[in-house]
């Protein structure tokens, strides 16, 4: 009985945390880039070299030369994980880019896109708490943690581009930033 007051408040802090956490994540975006040439000239080719920048073959390469010293690839790691939460940073900034882009479509829009909207909701769900566990993955990877795996995340904002161009090629609707 008297365990269930401390962990009800730790769940409760917990789910406190998330809520902040996806509010966050949710919040971020560029109005004055929401537009239909942002849009246009939008590639996901910027993060082909975060799939491969926590890979251990450069590290191994590395311990294979004169004169290797295991700081040398500590030092290279750090950097690298600096790196791939700036790109992971970048690519939720994308995301909510093209989030807000089929927000708009869909408030413009002279038909009912409701069937859109909750597949809008429903992706966003997905990718903001696969961007928690990579994060998390990102943090445990010091630790020994090294199964980082950006592939999934990348898909989905594929996918929401996609779906985005698709409503955009549907409705032929012109889009601002209110």
């Amino acid at each position: 009985m008297p365990l269930i007051l401390p962990l009800a408040l730790v769940l409760v802090l917990l789910a406190a945390c998330f809520v902040g956490l996806f509010w966050r994540l949710a919040s971020r975006f560029d109005a004055q880039h929401c537009t239909s040439e942002w849009l246009d000239g939008f590639s996901l080719d910027s993060y082909a070299p975060m799939e491969r920048l926590l890979e251990s073959s450069d590290v191994e390469f590395l311990a294979s030369q004169a004169g290797y010293h295991a700081e040398i690839a500590k030092r290279l790691m750090v950097e690298r994980r600096r790196i791939f939460a700036a790109y992971l940073g970048h690519l939720v900034r994308d995301f909510n880019q093209l989030v807000r882009i089929g927000k708009l479509m869909i408030v413009y829009s002279t038909e009912d896109r409701q069937e859109f909207a909750r597949r809008l909701w429903r992706q966003q769900i997905r990718f903001y708490a696969g961007v928690c566990s990579l994060r998390l993955q990102l943090a445990l990877y010091p630790l020994g943690w090294t199964a980082t795996d950006p592939h999934r995340l990348v898909a989905a904002l594929a996918s929401m581009r996609n779906q985005v161009q698709l409503l955009a090629s549907l409705s032929q609707t012109q889009f601002e930033p209110v």
